[in-house]
């Protein structure tokens, strides 16, 4: 039974029923609640945001500052320039970060070694 229709007495409902028989006298019930539970759960999606914003600013600056990074990205550069030797891409000055998954991909002549082996 749907308490905004209940035809009784309102004192025989339950404390849960008054409540939202109550509540349902408010204007805007539904947008207000929405608000209040947004006002509610807003510092902790703050917090968690900038949890994860640091952890994005952490990471950034390990792959920015990484000297071996540096060096291995170098290294397929390198690398890549010495397969291309004499096409267009044999004087690559630097590559999309989507090349790197062809390193898995190239093989040796006996097919057994990859490049990331040997990286």
């Amino acid at each position: 039974m749907l308490t905004w229709n209940y035809p009784g007495d309102k004192a025989m409902l339950g404390k849960c029923e008054q409540f939202f028989l109550e509540l349902m006298k408010v204007p805007r019930v539904e947008s207000k609640l929405r608000v209040f539970s947004f006002k509610i759960t807003f510092s902790s999606q703050v917090k968690d945001l900038r949890n994860n914003l640091n952890t994005i600013n952490d990471a950034a600056r390990e792959v920015k500052e990484s000297v071996k990074l540096r060096q291995i990205m170098q290294t397929i550069l390198t690398l890549g320039n010495a397969l291309n030797q004499g096409t267009a891409r044999g004087a690559a000055i630097g590559f999309k970060l989507d090349s790197l998954l062809k390193l898995a991909d190239t093989r040796a002549r006996n097919n057994k070694m990859t490049l990331m082996h040997y990286l």
